[in-house]
């Protein structure tokens, strides 16, 4: 449709469009010029609840996240290389 003009085409991280209704994910581009960004995580000093913050940070490096972080269009950390 993109290339007989019947479409609008729209470069947005596939964690912006993967869920809108009317919208087609039509590829990613190449792992080679892939733009990662990172999230981090952090327990801060003197944190009320510091080993619910740990646990929380452990829970969304886990394997046991990754499918959901994945449905999200994101990549899990596990499955980095």
């Amino acid at each position: 449709m993109v290339a007989a003009g019947e479409a609008d085409l729209g470069v947005l991280p596939v964690s912006e469009i993967q869920h809108d209704k009317g919208v087609d994910l039509a590829g990613v581009f190449p792992a080679e010029i892939q733009f990662i960004q990172t999230f981090s995580a952090a327990v801060v000093v003197d944190a009320n609840e510091a080993q619910a913050g740990k646990r929380l940070i452990e829970f969304l490096s886990s394997a046991r996240a990754a499918e959901a972080i994945r449905d999200a269009g994101l990549e899990p950390r596990a499955a980095r290389k």
